[in-house]
């Protein structure tokens, strides 16, 4: 075989393999059928609804099966399973909700259990009594998508997405409100306490509460918030007085704010800003201007009566109040002294109060007065507000006569001279009227009063003999004989009223008797003028008669 017949016999017996890397159409029928398959389960899940699990601190009123998942009493789910958590401290609901739920469910989605309740602030859930408990839901708006929440003990006080402002709070007093307490302005509730919480380490109570729309508006960096819980009487020293607020207030307690009268425009609220509760009304208004200028009296005489808070008054005008009664001075000595303790009291004069701004300028101001005014007598004595209750304040006062003296310092501190307040000045008075009295020379008026009692007694002696004899004589008249007499008239005047022809005759006697008297009338006159006229002739010519005229 010659080579070229070789070589082609090799070409012929050489094997070519390709790989065609198709999908036999065959296998399109049950790809298809896998898609809808799968688009219908999950059709069937979506269906089905939305699984999510509730933590829940106990498991009163709930039943699997039964319990409902409510928005606004739509029904939008139910409740499918009941158990313990692992640590049994608590209970995990697991609810089955509708599709259309799916979009409410976020990190500030909130659930919670209606069920009957009756209290002073509200009765709700009567309804439950029938168709019984369900469980309540929030829809969130803001967060991420959730599917696990935990449960609130109570609902929330302010629904998502209401219109308003969220303001905090602090005091230092006793809890002045709880949760779902009102917030009112001016006898109308405009809002909710939401939390209330107690920071151990500050010893204050927190709150938080919710002002709606449109009366957050009125809350500015100005506002005051105080507690009108029930009726507020107060006995200082200006007297008594008596405040109420709304009625849903006095029942159940509230805290009100408004801007103290007086006050310019505040500015507008920072996030991060925190009000203080004040106890009335009145603590709030005290406490509407910021500027203050401190100063310390050092009184020797009794503090009783007076409290922190009580005015500071200038002439009958407040311009500051009391801050603290014995006030701590570091640099003050405490050994032993022959003198007797001086109290520190701190008080504040306020610049605003007395028309000088609150601002620095007006404090400045009003160190410069008060440094002058007291180089001209001006001194701190502490007087009597209000009898009733004892209750005292500090008042500033000119007075003559006073040795020079200047403003002293102390810690700091402008020092203002005192002098002795009204219980020790009285008590002086009293001191002096005292030794005056007893310089009066009382042995000989003693002596000259026993004298007069003496006098006396004896006069009262013969007084009683005197009186004892005209007893005696009056004894010895012949009553008898006078009261015979008097039986007699009265018979006799009996007898004439009544005889009428006697009572006639009489009347006729004195007639006669009274012409008798008027006939000699006349000659009584002429005698009188004239007695010789009864022995001689008259000489008087006659009274000439006029004549009548010739007709």
């Amino acid at each position: 075989m010659s080579d070229s017949q070789k070589s082609g016999s090799d070409k012929a017996a050489t094997a070519v393999v390709k790989s065609t890397q198709k999908i036999s159409k065959i296998w399109l029928i049950p790809l298809i059928t896998l898609l809808f398959g799968g688009w219908f389960i999950y059709q069937d899940i979506q269906r089905q609804g939305v699984s999510i699990e509730i933590e829940f601190d106990t498991a009163s009123g709930l039943e699997e099966g039964k319990t409902k998942v409510k928005i606004r009493d739509v029904v939008m789910g139910r409740v499918e399973q009941i158990r313990l958590s692992d640590d049994s401290s608590s209970v995990l609901v697991t609810a089955k909700l509708n599709e259309d739920a799916d979009k409410f469910l976020r990190s500030d989605t909130r659930f919670w259990v209606v069920s009957p309740k009756v209290s002073l602030r509200e009765i709700s859930g009567l309804q439950t009594l029938v168709s019984g408990a369900y469980i309540d839901m929030s829809p969130g708006i803001e967060g991420e998508p959730k599917r696990a929440f935990k449960a609130l003990q109570e609902p929330p006080v302010t629904p998502i997405g209401t219109p308003g402002l969220r303001v905090y709070m602090e005091s230092e007093q006793t809890f002045t409100a709880q949760v779902g307490d009102p917030m009112v302005y001016r006898g109308l509730s405009v809002g909710r306490i939401e939390t209330v919480e107690y920071d151990l380490e500050a010893q204050q109570a927190k709150y938080s509460a919710f002002i709606e729309a449109p009366f957050d508006q009125l809350i500015t960096s100005n506002t005051r918030f105080w507690n009108s819980s029930g009726i507020e009487v107060e006995l200082g020293a200006d007297g008594v007085g008596l405040t109420t607020s709304s009625l849903e207030s006095l029942l159940i307690g509230g805290i009100t704010f408004d801007e103290p009268k007086g006050m310019a425009a505040g500015e507008p609220l920072k996030q991060d800003t925190v009000f203080k509760i004040y106890s009335s009304k009145k603590s709030a208004e005290s406490h509407r201007y910021s500027e203050k200028v401190y100063y310390i009296l050092m009184m020797e005489s009794s503090v009783r009566g007076l409290e922190e808070g009580a005015p500071v008054e200038y002439r009958g005008l407040q311009i500051g109040q009391v801050e603290e009664i014995n006030f701590e001075l570091k640099d003050m000595a405490r050994s032993l002294s022959a003198e007797a303790y001086k109290i520190p009291v701190l008080i504040s004069v306020q610049p605003a109060l007395v028309n000088l701004g609150d601002s620095q300028a007006g404090k400045e101001m009003i160190s410069k007065q008060i440094s002058a005014w007291v180089g001209r007598g001006l001194r701190a004595s502490l007087k009597t507000g209000n009898l009733l209750t004892g209750a005292v304040f500090v008042d500033l006062q000119h007075y003559e006569n006073l040795p020079d003296q200047s403003l002293g310092r102390m810690q700091g501190f402008a020092v203002i001279p005192t002098v002795p307040d009204q219980i020790v000045q009285f008590a002086d008075q009293l001191n002096t009227t005292l030794d005056k009295i007893n310089s009066l020379p009382i042995n000989g008026m003693a002596q000259d009063l026993r004298t007069l009692l003496q006098d006396l007694a004896s006069s009262t002696k013969a007084f009683n003999a005197t009186s004892s004899s005209l007893t005696t004589k009056l004894d010895e008249l012949d009553m008898q004989g006078i009261n015979g007499t008097l039986n007699s008239l009265n018979a006799l005047l009996s007898s004439l009223a009544a005889d009428d022809q006697g009572l006639s005759s009489v009347n006729q006697t004195m007639v006669e008797v009274q012409e008798a008297i008027r006939e000699l009338k006349p000659l009584l006159q002429k005698m009188n003028s004239a007695p010789n006229s009864l022995i001689f002739k008259s000489q008087v010519a006659p009274d000439i008669e006029p004549r009548g005229v010739n007709r």
